[in-house]
């Protein structure tokens, strides 16, 4: 019995194994959603610092980078600087960044924006309705959307400052973004 006991064991392992080679052997990045080139889902939500709720339609019209983040999440600590110096640039443009706190709790996502300098409009998805709504598949991931309402570009990752410029040029030229995020989009 012992032997039987042994051969399966290793072989729900060998399953196991192959498995998780054929789910890993693609980069999160070719991950696709169905909602870039789709109207971005409309959402109001509480805002961390407790100032009341923001909207999505407060930023109608404008061209809007949102970032999915979390406390604990350490790619996420890693990109924002970048978020930080790009926000600093466009702050009085027709530019607006909105933060979306993902599977975390909000006194940690309050700490987590007071100390590494989050000074835009940051919100909490306690339900992870609205994570849904744009297809989020993991944390950080950053949408870029036209000043149209349309996702014209999702970035899964940390994003650096190069990127986030590109995207928000490319949206201040063409609403949809045209070839040079199309290129990119998943």
């Amino acid at each position: 019995m012992s032997r039987v006991l042994r051969a399966a064991v290793v072989i729900a392992l060998a399953s196991l194994v192959v498995v998780l080679v054929l789910a890993f052997r693609r980069a999160p990045t070719d991950i696709k959603t169905g909602t870039v080139g789709r109207p971005a889902a409309a959402f109001t939500l509480q805002q961390l610092d407790g100032a009341g709720t923001w909207s999505s339609s407060n930023a109608q019209g404008k061209v809007v980078v949102v970032n999915f983040f979390a406390s604990w999440c350490l790619p996420c600590k890693e990109e924002n600087p970048a978020l930080v110096r790009v926000y600093e640039r466009y702050r009085a443009s027709d530019v607006v960044f909105v933060g979306v706190l993902y599977q975390d709790s909000r006194d940690s996502g309050l700490r987590y924006v007071r100390d590494n300098g989050v000074v835009w409009p940051t919100m909490s998805d306690d339900d992870g309705r609205v994570a849904f709504s744009y297809g989020v598949f993991g944390i950080p991931e950053t949408f870029f959307v036209g000043s149209d309402g349309v996702i014209a570009g999702r970035h899964i990752g940390p994003i650096d400052e190069a990127t986030l410029i590109r995207g928000i040029e490319c949206l201040r030229r063409s609403p949809t973004g045209g070839d040079c995020l199309r290129a990119s989009a998943r």
